[in-house]
């Protein structure tokens, strides 16, 4: 096919190609939408948007005898004994997460009916509006529908945003605002007219009543100003600082609500304080871009964490034998490299469980980390300033500070994928620079067979997921299947939970039979008395306090029986205990 040929086909193929991976990546968002796990973040949403409070919750459950699964789950519903009240109430005990999407929920719920799958489908909606909102972007960015077709085209089935929208959390419509602020800010750049300055203003009250992160995406583009502006373009610093006082007046409700509650807020993001892992964070950082194109496969006993460590450390040794190519016709120094690469190997054979499942996922993970290089060095080469340095600005506003903020709290707040999502969507939109570029100026079999791998990466992924829930996103309700195949084969179970973790037993219940009974304890409460009126007693995740008081307790016999597979030493592993009562105790 000629030159010309191929420009005018590849024209006409975008919409169809638009319309097939849109369609397969509704499809995958919706598909079984209520059978994956219900973990604890998404039972809190339930918990607060139905007018409770956790500690609420907990309370009343501690206060309750054996109760069954019912009495648990009723906190998880909508009704009109709890008001929109009760609910706005509930969420300024959380003042850490922002209240619109839970506001949003609340509506939803109301209009459409208490399910899992019901509440999940409004992140649904949220994810499949990402699509036309980076596709605005990418036009403001760039002006070339051929980039922001490319763009939807991986966004579609990228697992990573299919995955969460299948969660009642807000972070759909946080990726929703992300790129509604970044295309509202370059329009207003561009026009630098009171209207486009006012949509600016009202895309980021919206982010900032979804996330409190989209602070930093703010600071950043003032960042971004600052680099960018010459001092004949001052009207549009002071427009923008002037948007930020008018989102700033918009918050004061919610920052009043913060400073009224910090207690609560030190205290609910206890978590993200100490544990401090740079190995850790180095990997989901990695991990995180990863995921944008694909979530690999893994056998069941490698470790995410050692393996993306490996990966740095296996690109560093290509790229330094790329580079040193030229001098490869020199004997010593190629039997050198074979010498360092075999050596390295075998080290990381003793670390890492290295089966084809494992050697495959390693050696794509390897592309895609090149891949995304390369496409942030050719953006930078091939674009104007002031292109690229939004979207370096875009991938270092989360990551940056939250880094900044583990090393001097010796924290692990980067931990979390879900929180660098404008990492992913900056190397995202660079991707699809490259090969909207590529594709189109030098079109060759290599460029059109990666962006179909890319595709097909990201359809083998959601097909792989369909009916599983990926480990980095469940935490550690993802043993939930596991712990309940266990607990639903007996009959006559009692299941303990402490009251620390009573958002844990309201996650399992949903995967446990109807018959199962449970029981909200404190740590010091008498166990003997549950055991006489159960055939099987089993204990969720079970303190250290506890598990010695048992251990010194001559009347009760514990046993682990199901433990976690940790990935990281700063997990917090959900396992399951069964008690029973010593026979011929006098």
């Amino acid at each position: 096919m000629s030159h010309k040929n191929y420009q005018l086909a590849f024209k006409a193929t975008p919409v169809l190609l638009l319309i097939c991976v849109v369609l397969l990546g509704f499809f995958f968002r919706v598909t079984s939408l209520a059978d994956k796990v219900f973990w604890v973040d998404e039972v809190a949403t339930a918990v607060r948007v139905s007018g409770y409070t956790i500690a609420e919750v907990t309370s009343n459950l501690l206060q309750q005898n054996i109760v069954e699964r019912d009495v648990l789950l009723s906190y998880q519903i909508v009704n009109l004994s709890r008001t929109f009240s009760d609910s706005l109430h509930a969420l300024t005990k959380s003042p850490e997460h922002a209240p619109l999407y839970f506001l949003f929920t609340r509506l939803w719920l109301q209009w459409w009916g208490n399910s899992i799958a019901t509440m999940r489908s409004l992140s649904v909606v949220f994810s499949l509006l990402t699509l036309p909102c980076l596709y605005w972007l990418c036009q403001e960015l760039f002006n070339r529908s051929q980039i922001s077709w490319l763009a939807i085209g991986i966004m579609s089935i990228s697992p990573f945003h299919v995955a969460y929208a299948q969660e009642a959390r807000p972070y759909s419509l946080w990726t929703v605002t992300i790129l509604l602020i970044g295309a509202s800010f370059f329009r207003a750049i561009k026009l630098n007219t009171k209207s486009a300055w006012l949509l600016y203003s009202l895309c980021l009250i919206i982010s900032f009543y979804t996330s409190l992160f989209s602070i930093y995406l703010a600071l950043f583009q003032g960042l971004y100003l600052i680099f960018k502006i010459n001092k004949h373009q001052l009207s549009v610093v002071r427009n923008y600082l002037i948007s930020c006082l008018i989102t700033l007046i918009a918050f004061l409700p919610w920052i009043l609500v913060i400073i009224n509650h910090l207690d609560l807020l030190r205290e609910n993001t206890s978590w993200m304080r100490g544990n401090f892992n740079l190995a850790d964070i180095i990997a989901v950082y990695l991990g995180t871009n990863l995921l944008i194109f694909g979530d690999l496969p893994l056998s069941p006993n490698s470790n995410p964490v050692q393996i993306v460590l490996a990966l740095v450390v296996i690109v560093i040794v290509l790229l330094t034998a790329i580079k040193l190519y030229p001098l490869w016709q020199n004997r010593s120094l190629k039997l050198a490299l074979i010498l360092v690469v075999s050596i390295f190997t075998v080290i990381i054979s003793k670390y890492i469980n290295l089966d084809w499942t494992t050697i495959i996922g390693a050696l794509v993970a390897i592309g895609i980390l090149t891949l995304s290089a390369y496409s942030l060095y050719y953006l930078i080469v091939n674009t104007k300033s002031d292109r690229w340095l939004y979207i370096i600005c875009l991938i270092l506003s989360l990551p940056l500070p939250l880094l900044v903020a583990d090393i001097i709290n010796q924290g692990q707040s980067s931990t979390a994928p879900r929180y660098l999502i404008p990492l992913q969507l900056g190397i995202l939109i660079a991707v699809a620079y490259t090969l909207g570029n590529k594709l189109n100026s030098q079109p060759s079999k290599f460029w059109q067979l990666i962006t179909i791998a890319l595709l097909v990466l990201g359809t083998f992924s959601n097909i792989r997921n369909l009916s599983l829930s990926p480990f980095y996103q469940k935490g550690r309700n993802i043993n939930n299947p596991a712990i309940a195949q266990i607990i639903n084969q007996s009959n006559s179970a009692l299941v303990i939970v402490e009251s620390t973790e009573a958002m844990d037993a309201i996650s399992l219940a949903y995967s446990l039979k109807p018959e199962v009974k449970y029981k909200i304890i404190t740590p010091q409460e008498n166990l003997s008395f549950y055991l006489n009126q159960f055939a099987h007693v089993f204990l969720l995740k079970p303190t250290t306090q506890l598990k010695q008081r048992l251990n010194q307790d001559s009347q009760i016999k514990s046993q682990q029986i199901y433990k976690s597979h940790v990935f990281s030493v700063n997990e917090f592993p959900l396992d399951l205990w069964s008690i029973e009562q010593v026979k011929n105790y006098k």
